[in-house]
């Protein structure tokens, strides 16, 4: 199984989350029916939740938490308890991190992806994209589990 949604279905699950654009807006803006985005994000959503559910499986996880509509999950690991932070980045497929931030400056460049990927989702407002990354992705964690 591919672990990423087909271009088309993630522009449009994306869009959705980042603007909160009706279907049928989302529809004039890309030239296409309300019925094809209403058909794209009800199976995007369903891959999305079928990406979800097979990282769970792979991680050994228990999942704490799905939200599609927001591009993450929220697993706890079997064997370790462990929180595990699962952010699905458009264009790439998803991305697993952990609570732990000790290796941020190490990590930069991936914790930026999962920055502008919380953007996209509209899990942080773009107005604070510029503070500290080690905040952001704290304020990622605390909407994750909300």
């Amino acid at each position: 199984m591919i672990l990423k949604l087909p271009s088309r279905m993630e522009e449009i699950l994306v869009k959705k989350a980042e603007s909160g654009l009706k279907e049928v807006e989302i529809a004039k803006e890309l030239g296409i029916s309300k019925q094809a985005v209403s058909k794209a994000l009800k199976e995007a959503r369903a891959k999305l939740t079928q990406i979800f559910l097979s990282l769970s499986d792979i991680l050994n996880s228990d999942i704490i938490k799905i939200n599609v509509e927001k591009g993450f999950m929220v697993l706890r690991n079997r064997e370790t308890g462990e929180k595990i932070y699962v952010v699905y980045i458009p264009g790439q497929g998803p991305q697993v991190f952990l609570g732990r931030t000790e290796d941020i400056d190490v990590n930069r460049q991936f914790y930026r992806r999962i920055i502008d990927a919380a953007v996209k989702w509209g899990l942080l407002d773009s107005n604070t994209i510029d503070e500290d990354e080690l905040l952001l992705i704290r304020k990622i964690i605390d909407k994750m589990e909300e």
